[in-house]
């Protein structure tokens, strides 16, 4: 019973709160304020649409990171636009793939918002996908794993329990747009699997000087910034190519030919292993190592990126960062007037265009 009227008054403060008049709702899950800023600078920039919504951050409430950050920076930007929200409620590697203690609240979130985007982050702790610890796995907050991949798994079921009824059934083109980790929570909440670290499983080498030794496009994060050489750290995102699949949603989607390869900007030394249910790899890396791109079966909007499209450098031009002890670089410049600058252009469009297409189908009904 207490439960239950728990239950009872978080949905009620949902639908008070976050059901801004003349607005439709996108959740955007671990919102800190540097993501929220990520996302006001995409707007900013005139890259993002977000015309129309209200941004609500989502959080559980054992996450360690201390959202108090957040909420000063909603408040000394008067961001009426945005706010965020915890999920409360027990969560373990247990209980994410079927009915929880957080199950109505996932409900109540997606009845009122029209997509969900899902950022980057650390390893996602392999006990969710019934692996083992690998040497190299940095698990740092376990409870934004477990709410970003039940969420995940309530909306789009999985191998976990082919009899869950997804929510998505009844909304099925809702938009779900996963960044690295995101894309990786995507894999994992649908019964995927996860290869933990790539220079060691996919290329054997346990040395950082020769992973710089690769070629570019075999590299995933820039490793410079574990060989301390006196300088202040450099920046682990690189720029590699990626190769698109023909018919995929980065081609026809975004109108992209499947023959342009385009860089793109990676910081992860994880990857997807086995694939969750539903999903048609979009892109993979030059050697065909690497998933660097999924879509849904069944689901139009719903997909992931393993690289960084959202990184505030590639839209703006005052940003450097230090490649290494010598040298800086700008993201922007590196792909200026390329198809790659378009590709990142047209990815942040099309998430848009759902957004818009998505409020308006609302109104017709």
């Amino acid at each position: 019973m207490r439960f239950k009227l728990f239950t009872l008054f978080t949905l009620l403060f949902f639908c008070s709160n976050y059901r801004v008049a003349g607005q439709d709702t996108l959740l955007l899950f671990h919102p800190t304020s540097y993501n929220l800023e990520v996302v006001q600078n995409l707007i900013d920039e005139g890259v993002f649409s977000m015309d129309g919504y209200h941004l609500l951050g989502v959080y559980h409430e054992q996450e360690t990171y201390d959202y108090e950050n957040a909420k000063e920076y909603i408040e000394l930007h008067q961001a009426q636009h945005l706010s965020i929200q915890e999920i409360r409620g027990s969560l373990d590697p247990g209980n994410l793939f079927g009915k929880n203690n957080c199950s109505g609240q996932f409900k109540q979130l997606f009845s009122i918002s029209k997509g969900a985007l899902f950022m980057g982050g650390p390893d996602i702790p392999p006990a969710v996908y019934n692996e083992s610890v690998h040497l190299l796995t940095s698990v740092t907050d376990p409870f934004r794993h477990y709410c970003e991949t039940s969420y995940m798994f309530h909306l789009l079921g999985g191998s976990q329990d082919l009899t869950w009824e997804p929510f998505m059934e009844q909304e099925k083109e809702y938009l779900i747009s996963g960044i690295c980790l995101g894309m990786q929570t995507l894999n994992v909440a649908t019964g995927g699997t996860m290869v933990q670290d790539i220079p060691t499983e996919i290329y054997g080498i346990w040395i950082a000087d020769e992973i710089l030794s690769l070629p570019p496009d075999q590299m995933h994060r820039n490793y410079a910034d574990m060989v301390n050489r006196g300088c202040d750290a450099p920046t682990s995102y690189h720029f590699h190519h990626i190769k698109l699949e023909k018919r995929a949603l980065l081609t026809r989607g975004i109108g992209f030919k499947s023959k342009s390869e385009p860089l793109v900007l990676s910081s992860h030394h994880q990857a997807l292993e086995n694939l969750g249910k539903g999903w048609v790899i979009a892109a993979t890396s030059m050697d065909g190592k690497i998933v660097e791109a999924i879509e849904h079966d069944r689901y139009p909007h719903v997909f992931g990126v393993q690289f960084h499209p959202e990184k505030p450098g590639l839209f703006d031009p005052t940003i450097e960062h230090s490649s290494s002890c010598n040298s800086t670089i700008n993201f922007q410049e590196a792909i200026k007037n390329t198809d790659s600058c378009a590709f990142h252009h047209a990815y942040w469009k099309h998430v848009g265009n759902v957004l818009q297409k998505n409020r308006k189908s609302q109104s017709q009904k």
